[in-house]
């Protein structure tokens, strides 16, 4: 059988070499139709190379004409789906690349085709099935391997990396980027031990090195970390000293060491390391701080943040732990010293402020702030604010200035004046004086004070920017937001070319509810010839966006506010997409402390305060769509009467949609690039006033996602707990309002809104259950267990009236308190107005009393009680124009 097989084998061979060409093909197309001709495959490379060099509509034309002969060939379908991808026509790319597939299923090339296209769409799991699937019929493939394993680290499947990156190695043992990259894939897994292993192995594999690299360098002191994360800070501290000779960085260097020695708690050396780095730097904050906690003997990691790498930049926010006297002696001889060593440094006559006290702060403080008010320096208030946190500092600043202006006022002079006897003070210093005064007094919410101080000041000089930019900020704080958006636009005016000038005259019309002159505003320095508000929106502005989403909100601009809000969300979801720029780019320059600094960042994404600043607002404004839905046009109520709420909003949504593809034109020419060239207008925005996304079906699903991402993200944020008590009420998820109530019972008696999200949630309950909402008895049993363990077996009276008797009645947790009791027992609506009216001889600030008149408002509803309060708020905050009655003029609220 086998010597037959071998005759027939040598015929067919025969027969094969004597056919001529064009039969041979036609017959192997009909043997294997993934084969193409000799004419079709070299269009096929010539769709690639178009694919390649991004002639996207050329190489599209090429495959097209591919598959007008051959509409089955599988290769062909994936290029064109991946064409297609890259012309944003994603449908058709679907549809091309799993036609591919069902032509050829062991295509390679369709299955990474189609798991591109899922990457595009941010559907991170289902590109990785595609991309392993792939990967069966192609195992070396390394543009596939390298898809994947950029997508296994986004995704932060360090299982899958770890063995992707392993494969990488074992293909190209001797590229130095495979041993990097499964070194970083291990340490990012938390498996330090075999990521020290295997770069002890490396560095066996490779010749030694004799001179300094950088990225050789950068190698050993991420080893050096990676020991350090392993606590053992003896190994750490004596692999540095080894690697010093071999490191570029010698100031980094002295740094790591100064840690290490810290957290060893080798005190002496560590005080000597931060010694000599001051030397280097005496103005760098972080180094001053590390010496104050090392000459103290202060355990590492006790007061101040730790000193990462580089060391955390100037922060004078950071506040010191408590020292004793003996420290402070010992600190203060110190910088007595540096004070004589580095007499020309500012920094070493400010940091003792932060930790003397009594006279010793008083003398220093003075010694510090004369030459600045002599010299006119503006920021001077800014620099010691830090330390108003401190009441007998605040006193110790407020008796020292007005030692300052007593003595310019009757000797014309500074105290510890140096000059000759009988010269007096430039008058510039009592124009500074009177302005640092000012700002203290509006810091102390004392704002008639403040404008006392500032109007002598404009008296004495009217042509400094910064006092008509300061007025502003007094009328802000004092609650009139528009004759401060008013005061800071003088301001601008007094120097057109102040881009700084411009922006904030921009916030503050933002603030004061004014978008269309703070769009005016902003396209004064925004790139000519463009729409201001585009042109933010490329440049991600999140805070111009923020705030005027902020103000959409305050006027119940609902759609606007969203569509501002969506603006930024997408500017985060681009934040992290271009994290797959830096995987590779930074392995192959060898920056791999920065890489791991990066990875760091892009895991807290979504705790910055930009992003936690915006899905808030997503889910209060989704909220109040829920109270108030939009409504929608009459002509749509007329023609969707019908239906029910769900299908009128789809239908709705629907026909948006076509209206707006219907009307949106080609792209006409318009302006002139930087060659000449013409620049295409961009498209009209089919939904500009937001309309589709405040009119969604469901609200409330929609604000979860955002409440989900922030409970992960910031979990010890209190106002994220109180927005998803909120939100898991209203959707009847009980069980998760539970749960939120208990992230919530530590802040209950410090936070009056904690507390309030509290007793309202209880309240809720206690209804639900009164009502027989929950009927699964599992469930039910469980919401009465949780409920006795928040009360303590108390009433909701009984919780409430022993809360209130516990801490100081502040203003805001009266407001909250008479909120409470209203809720519990309304009749005592008018005992509880009352109260409130007595409660503003009381409050400090404007703000205190904000709450309070919307629950006499809205809750309360007792006019001649709302009437009272408005007057009385009104006559000790006169510039705040919330409590103004409706006649005044805008004269009188001057």
């Amino acid at each position: 059988a086998s010597s037959l097989a071998a005759g027939c084998g040598a015929r067919v061979a025969a027969y094969v070499r004597l056919m001529p060409p064009k039969q041979l093909q036609v017959q192997q197309q009909q043997q294997n139709p993934q084969v193409l001709p000799a004419k079709e495959a070299n269009l096929f490379k010539t769709a690639l190379k178009f694919y390649n060099g991004k002639k996207y509509k050329k190489g599209l034309r090429s495959v097209d004409q591919i598959l007008v002969k051959f509409p089955k060939h599988a290769e062909t379908l994936g290029i064109k789906a991946l064409v297609l991808n890259s012309l944003d026509r994603m449908e058709e790319a679907h549809v091309a690349a799993r036609e591919g597939i069902k032509s050829d299923v062991r295509s390679f090339v369709c299955w990474h085709a189609l798991g591109v296209l899922h990457r595009t769409e941010h559907n991170y799991p289902e590109a990785s099935k595609c991309f392993r699937t792939a990967l069966r019929f192609d195992e070396r493939n390394d543009r596939i391997l390298r898809d994947l394993n950029l997508l296994q680290v986004m995704m932060r499947d360090y299982t899958g990396y770890i063995d992707t990156r392993r494969k990488f190695l074992e293909q190209r043992p001797s590229l130095r980027a495979n041993w990097i990259g499964l070194i970083t894939a291990y340490h990012l897994s938390g498996n330090n031990q075999v990521a020290l292993k295997t770069i002890l192995t490396y560095e066996d594999s490779i010749q030694p090195v004799a001179e300094p690299e950088f990225e050789h360098g950068e190698l050993l002191l991420y080893k050096n970390l990676i020991i350090e994360q392993m606590g053992d800070m003896s190994a750490a501290i004596e692999d540095l000293n080894k690697c010093e000779r071999l490191v570029i960085d010698k100031t980094q260097h002295q740094e790591i060491m100064g840690r290490l020695t810290h957290q060893a708690g080798r005190f002496e050396y560590a005080e000597k390391i931060w010694r000599d780095l001051i030397f280097k730097n005496s103005e760098h904050y972080a180094y001053h701080q590390a010496l104050i906690l090392t000459r103290s003997r202060i355990p590492y990691g006790q007061g101040l943040p730790d000193l990462k790498l580089p060391a955390t930049p100037y922060d004078r926010k950071a506040s010191l732990p408590h020292l004793n006297d003996d420290q402070v002696a010992t600190l203060e001889s110190v910088y007595d010293d540096l004070a004589g060593a580095y007499p020309r440094s500012n920094l070493v006559k400010r940091v003792p402020l932060t930790f003397t006290r009594g006279e010793s702060f008083k003398r220093r403080l003075l010694a510090y702030i004369v030459p600045y008010l002599r010299k006119g320096i503006p920021s001077l208030f800014g620099d010691l604010k830090a330390l108003y946190t401190d009441k007998d500092k605040v006193a110790a600043i407020e008796e020292v200035a007005l030692a300052c202006e007593t003595s310019l006022r009757t000797n014309r002079s500074l105290p510890l004046k140096q000059d000759k006897e009988g010269e007096q003070e430039s008058p510039s210093s009592m124009l500074w004086t009177l302005f640092f005064l000012a700002q203290h007094y509006d810091r102390l919410e004392q704002h008639d004070k403040a404008f006392k101080y500032l109007e002598e000041a404009l008296n004495h000089t009217p042509t400094v920017i910064e006092l008509h930019m300061f007025k502003a900020r007094i009328y802000k704080h004092a609650g009139n937001l528009a004759l401060a958006a008013e005061a800071f636009d003088s301001a601008r005016k007094m120097d057109f070319a102040d881009r700084y000038l411009n922006t904030k005259t921009t916030l503050y019309l933002l603030r004061a509810d004014k978008p269309t002159e703070a769009d005016r505003m902003i396209g004064l320095f925004t790139k000519e010839g463009e729409n201001p508000v585009i042109y933010l929106a490329e440049m991600q502005a999140c805070r111009y966006e923020l705030e005027k989403a902020e103000s959409f909100y305050r006027t119940g601009q609902y759609g606007l506010a969203l569509k501002m809000l969506k603006a930024i969300d997408k500017h985060f979801v681009d934040i992290r997409d271009d994290e797959t720029d830096f995987h590779g780019y930074c392995l192959r320059r060898g920056a791999l402390r920065a890489y791991y600094r990066m990875v760091e960042f892009e895991d807290d994404l979504f705790s910055q305060p930009y992003y936690v600043r915006m899905a808030k607002g997503f889910v209060r404004t989704y909220l109040a769509l829920h109270t108030k839905p939009a409504a929608p046009k009459a002509a749509e109520i007329d023609e969707y009467a019908g239906m029910s709420e769900i299908e009128r909003k789809k239908a709705i949504s629907k026909k948006k949609r076509e209206d707006a593809r219907k009307q949106v034109p080609e792209p006409k020419a318009k302006g002139k690039g930087p060659k000449g060239k013409q620049l295409p207008e961009a498209k009209p925005d089919p939904d500009p006033f937001g309309e589709a996304l405040a009119t969604i079906p469901d609200t409330l699903k929609e604000a979860s996602k955002y409440i989900t991402t922030l409970k992960l993200s910031v979990p010890k944020d209190v106002e994220v707990h109180i927005l998803a008590c909120d939100l898991y009420a209203r959707r009847q998820k009980y069980l998760l309002v539970l749960n939120s109530l208990r992230k919530l019972a530590k802040f209950v008696s410090s936070d009056p809104a904690a507390y309030r999200a509290q007793m309202f949630s209880l309240h809720t309950l206690h209804k639900v259950l009164e009502a027989g909402g929950v009927t699964h008895p599992e469930v039910r049993q469980v919401i009465e267990s949780e409920i006795r363990d928040i009360c303590g077996g108390k009433t909701l009276a009984q919780m409430h009236e022993a809360h209130m008797a516990q801490g100081p009645l502040t203003p805001h947790l009266r407001t909250v308190g008479a909120e409470v009791s209203v809720l519990l027992d309304p009749s005592c609506a008018p005992a509880q107005g009352a109260g409130l009216v007595d409660m503003v001889a009381t409050a400090n600030t404007y703000k205190d009393c904000v709450s309070a008149y919307g629950l006499l408002q809205h809750t309360i509803a007792n006019p001649a009680t709302t009437d009272a309060f408005q007057k009385a708020c009104h006559k000790k905050f006169p510039q705040a124009t919330l409590f103004a009655p409706p006649q005044a003029s805008s004269s009188e609220t001057r």
